[in-house]
This record gives C-alpha cells, structure tokens and sequence, in this order.
C-alpha cells in the first residue's frame, strides 16, 4: 500500500526534519532583515513580552521534537514487529540516530558554510554507516535529505525494505 511505503520514510524525516526545526529557534533569535528576532516582532506587534513569546517558541520547538522522535522510536519498534528489522538492527539505528542528531544540533550554532558543511558530513556519515551496516539510509535520513543538501535519495531498491 502506497501509505505504508511513505509512513517509514516520512516519520525519518520528520525525527531529523526536527532536528533542522532547531533552525526555527536559531530564526527566532536571529534578527530579520529589520534587525528585529521573530519574537520580538511578535511582541512588538501584539504588545506581548519578548521573553514571554520566545519561551512559547522554545516550548513549541521543544514538544515538536519529542513527538517526532516517538513517532520515530515507535516506527522502528513497528519495523522490528514486521520483520522488517531486527532488534539488533533497530537499536543500531537508534544509537547512530542519536549520535547524528546531536551533530546536527551542534551544527545549528554554526553559520553559513560551516554549517553546510556540518550537515554534509552528517549525512555523509549517515551514508557510510548505512552500507557498513547493510542498511538502507532511509531508516537514518528518511526518502528526502535534509534541507539543502542536494537531490533526494533513493534507497537502493535491493536494500530497501518492502513496506
């Protein structure tokens, strides 16, 4: 079912995309081409405190992420009921998992090429971690890359899982 073959990949996405959500709290402190952050446009424009606003942005970031990575923790443990992965496998993913998200975090307070460069090399190492573990990368990276990083993968089909 055409569902089931979008569910693993997109849930994928959505753990690492909450990574790149982190951008939206680096834009949120980040001053706009007005020289003002988004929270203090918000405040400003509703007659709101700064902090007040910038801590519902912190809270909305901060859930968003730790429901993508539930939804991403219980995928794999949906992955390992079908056979699809073994528990092995899908604890293998969950450490590298971490270990790449907290890359990917660090590289948020970088700037410009650093930190595309940053990400290159997290998804460079996604890739390689990947084929020395005969996994599809989707399970770490999902169908679509991070943003900006280029065209979008496709796992080998003779790799990928049948979903």
């Amino acid at each position: 079912m055409v569902t089931k073959k979008l569910l693993i990949p997109m849930a994928a996405v959505t753990v690492l995309a909450a990574g790149a959500v982190g951008v939206s709290q680096v834009s949120a402190a980040s001053a706009t081409s007005s020289g003002q952050t988004l929270a203090q446009r918000i405040a400003s424009s509703f007659g709101l405190d700064q902090s007040k606003v910038q801590s519902v942005i912190d809270q909305y970031r901060s859930d968003k992420q730790s429901q993508a990575e539930t939804k991403y923790e219980q995928t794999l443990a949906n992955a390992v009921s079908q056979s699809k992965l073994t528990n092995a496998q899908k604890d293998a993913i969950l450490a590298e998992h971490n270990k790449l998200k907290g890359e990917l975090d660090a590289a948020q307070g970088q700037t410009g090429t650093a930190r595309r460069t940053a990400m290159k090399q997290v998804r460079t190492e996604a890739e390689t971690w990947s084929k020395q573990n005969n996994l599809p990368v989707h399970w770490l990276l999902g169908a679509r890359p991070m943003r900006g990083m280029g065209p979008m993968m496709r796992p080998d089909a003779s790799t990928s899982p049948s979903v």
